[in-house]
């Protein structure tokens, strides 16, 4: 067992815990109750969840049996969003018997929960969220090129390379391509098929949804749902522009970041030959690995940081722009170990439109070094407490 940064309090109050299939939810659950007194419901089991479908009042009946003999239970659920119609009978009980019961409800997302306008426990759940591994779980264990290449899903850590593409593809094809499919109930399956594919191929890069239409043969508001429907599974991570408006932040064009550098490749048919360094490939999973881990970081810790891309009228770029109540933190991601001024011309144009906005270069160098006035760190360095008096991160 890979100990994991996320810790949720189950103690104090229900949860939800969301994340893509195989980021490891269910062994999460059962690693820290294995001490614990629980039921557990797995609804993955066709016949447990045709039980429930059909009479989503057993849970209820269930529950107040244990509390007779135990006193207080705890309930593990498993793929909630399999059966929403259990959410009223676990609202009815937390109200009914307050701090005797205790929930712990996994899902691959919240999207079909919402979508149905079923009972979401107004407050009485919080919700985490689970993602794959960071290189801080892995530890030792943390290969740089690997995990551009595969990526840290738990089910490709321990595999051989041979192994390790089947898995990718597999879960490229199965869940990406038809469980998403299902997720979205769309008309057109091929355009949705195609979609994925260029949402892959343009991972990171600035969306245009109207050219996206165009290849796809789809309306631009259907591009735009698409991408929902990628976020609201926590399959991408949106990155909005950063701008002092936020009125007008919601016009310009966003990035959207697949959650995992080995299911990209999968998608892209990058899955025989490593990316070598120096090329515009590594330097694209590199950029993905530092922008997915700090979001991840950030969700684990709770920390009150939102990140941007930011992109000029003249075409100047930063890839990520790091905010909080009092700080702005401008990014630039280098996978080369040398870089030169001359290579940080974004970061030069973006703290003269934002004065008080503090500059670094993340690098695959060994050591940190200054290319002119902006520090060039160590990726690692980024995600420390004492980075420039950045704390926080972890």
């Amino acid at each position: 067992m890979i100990p994991r940064i996320l810790k949720f309090p189950y103690h104090k109050k229900s949860v939800f815990l969301f994340g893509p299939r195989q980021t490891g939810k269910s062994t999460l659950v059962n690693h820290l109750l294995e001490n614990e007194d629980f039921i557990s419901i797995d609804l993955l089991k066709t016949d447990i969840l045709f039980k429930y479908k059909a009479n989503p009042y057993m849970i209820r009946s269930e529950t107040e049996f244990a509390l007779k003999t135990r006193g207080k239970i705890l309930v593990f659920i498993d793929e909630i969003q399999k059966c929403p119609e259990l959410l009223d009978e676990i609202h009815w009980l937390l109200e009914h018997y307050k701090d005797n019961v205790t929930f712990i409800l996994t899902g691959s997302s919240a999207r079909k929960l919402k979508r149905a306008s079923v009972n979401m426990l107004a407050g009485r759940a919080w919700q985490f969220f689970l993602f794959p591994f960071t290189h801080i779980e892995l530890g030792e264990r943390f290969n740089l090129d690997d995990a551009l290449f595969f990526g840290t899903l738990p089910p490709v850590i321990d595999e051989s390379p041979g192994d390790s593409f089947r898995t990718l593809e597999t879960y490229a094809q199965t869940y990406l391509k038809e469980e998403i499919l299902d997720e979205a109930l769309v008309r057109n399956i091929g355009a949705f098929s195609r979609f994925l594919n260029i949402a892959a191929d343009q991972s990171g890069g600035i969306v245009n949804y109207s050219t996206i239409a165009r290849d796809t043969g789809v309306s631009s508001s259907t591009i735009k749902g698409y991408y929902q429907i990628l976020e609201d599974t926590l399959i991408t991570v949106k990155l909005e522009p950063y701008l002092r408006s936020a009125r007008k932040r919601l016009v310009m064009h966003p990035k959207y970041y697949l959650f995992d550098t080995g299911v990209i490749n999968a998608l892209n048919g990058r899955n025989t030959t490593p990316p070598a360094k120096g090329s515009a490939i590594y330097g694209v999973l590199f950029e993905h690995f530092v922008i997915l881990e700090t979001f991840r970081l950030i969700k684990y810790t709770e920390t009150p940081f939102r990140i941007y891309h930011w992109r000029s009228s003249n075409g100047a770029e930063v890839d990520m722009i790091i905010e909080s109540s009092d700080s702005l933190w401008a990014i630039e991601i280098k996978s080369s170990h040398s870089v030169r001024p001359a290579d940080l011309r974004g970061l030069k144009s973006f703290t003269k439109d934002y004065h008080g906005a503090k500059p670094v270069c993340v690098s695959t160098c060994d050591l940190p070094y200054m290319a002119g006035q902006v520090p060039v760190i160590p990726w690692r360095y980024l995600f420390t407490k004492d980075f420039l008096n950045l704390s926080g991160l972890i």
